[in-house]
């Protein structure tokens, strides 16, 4: 494996020569200072240090830097370790900032942190006093830098949560967890709260995914570490247990997708909340399966105020549409019979609730998720939520309250986990 040491020069020659002595590098990059007015630089030193180092001979190469401005360095150093990635990729990158200003040690530590994989250290010695350090002492210093680079990584894992992209920071924070496995130095209580994100995280990436048991069980596990987590698992387990809540919970679903742009998504699972009251309904209050109807159970009368007397003997209900439909024939007097009915609130004055139905249908069919090739966009989303908001005031709380279900939408999935404590 090929080592590049990178190392600072500046003060004096003898810790770099030492560095290079231990670590006998494939090749080094010195970073020196530019010669400023009446100071030479450190550029010069370079043959120096290579002679003490009894390496003459060593592959090298010098950048120079202004020696005061750490921004101008940490630019300069990162685009020609840019170039040495892509000229040698399988190399190993050892940062060494001993030496130079402390403009130059600030940006060397940046860029070896900014660097995946790579290595930092400083030469450590004896002192006789606080000025110098015993020339031939010097060692190389490993310094730790995976927890450094792992907190950097959290912050930005968790932003991810802020667009309820919990699959990106489950996965993330699994992998600084586990990155740390060697890293001796690394805090306790970053490990722990880098496990516990990463379980949490995947919990909410369940529940997205509706796969509300597995999500309840684990946060039902951390939340005796992290009580601010009891709630969200007695809600996912609530959406475990019961149809209506899962129907309250796809609409936060959706809510989340159209958050993400994802308005396919979102509309789909709208038009899928549509569906599924009425299909709930009708199997709650009328013993009937949809997908499996057993049609002696719905009256002449009711078949053909429904306009299904075609289908009767059919196995299931082909659509949205048939399902409002026979609940409205069986319950004339019903929230469905009334929204279908009722003029919709529009610029079409003349335009019922079926009517405006019809529209989103049309609207959902030709989309590139249902039948047709043309994706959503932001203002079908808005379409349909206008529609859907009318449905659950007009259609869904009468149910829900009907059958003694809680009516309101459960809270939003988090966006921030320090608000859990975490």
């Amino acid at each position: 494996m090929t080592l590049i040491l990178v190392a600072s020069v500046g003060g004096s020659p003898n810790p770099i020569a030492s560095a290079i002595a231990a670590k006998r590098p494939d090749r080094v990059l010195f970073l020196a200072s530019a010669p400023s007015g009446a100071q030479p630089g450190s550029a010069g030193q370079v043959p120096e240090i290579l002679a003490k180092a009894r390496r003459p001979n060593q592959p090298h190469e010098i950048l120079t830097v202004p020696p005061d401005d750490p921004e101008a360095i940490f630019l300069v150093l990162r685009e020609r370790l840019a170039r040495l990635r892509a000229e040698q990729p399988r190399a190993t990158l050892l940062f060494d900032y001993t030496g130079g200003t402390k403009s130059m040690t600030g940006a060397m530590f940046q860029a070896a942190i900014a660097t995946p994989d790579a290595g930092v250290q400083f030469m450590l010695g004896r002192r006789d006093d606080l000025d110098k350090v015993r020339d031939g002492t010097e060692r190389p210093a490993p310094i730790a830098t995976g927890w450094l680079i792992a907190e950097r990584g959290e912050a930005r894992l968790r932003a991810a949560w802020a667009g309820f992209d919990y699959a990106t920071a489950a996965a993330g924070f699994a992998a600084l967890h586990a990155d740390l496995g060697t890293d001796e130095k690394a805090p306790g209580a970053l490990r722990r709260r880098l496990a516990d994100l990463a379980e949490v995280s995947r919990a909410f990436d369940l529940w997205d995914r509706f796969q509300h048991t597995e999500a309840a069980d684990r946060l039902r596990r951390i939340s005796a570490s992290h009580p601010k987590l009891g709630p969200w698992a007695q809600q996912a387990q609530a959406c475990a247990n019961s149809v209506p809540a899962r129907i309250l919970d796809l609409w936060r679903n959706a809510e989340r997708c159209a958050a993400r742009g994802r308005y396919d998504d979102a509309v789909a699972r709208f038009y899928r909340l549509t569906e599924w009251v009425a299909q709930w309904w009708l199997a709650h209050r009328h013993g009937l399966d949809a997908g499996n109807m057993d049609w002696s159970r719905v009256t002449p009368q009711e078949q053909a105020r429904a306009g299904l007397a075609d289908h009767a003997g059919k196995p299931t209900l082909s659509g949205l549409a048939q399902t409002w439909k026979l609940i409205a024939a069986k319950e004339p007097a019903g929230p469905m019979a009334r929204f279908l009915a009722d003029r919709f609130p529009h610029r079409d004055r003349s335009k019922t609730g079926e009517a405006r139905q019809r529209d989103m249908l049309d609207l959902r069919n030709k989309s590139l998720l249902a039948h047709g090739e043309r994706p959503l966009s932001e203002a079908d989303w808005t379409r349909w939520l206008d529609f859907a908001e009318r449905v659950r005031a007009g259609v869904l709380v009468p149910l829900l309250r009907q059958a003694g279900a809680p009516h309101e939408p459960p809270p939003q999935l988090p966006r921030d986990p320090s608000a859990l404590g975490l």
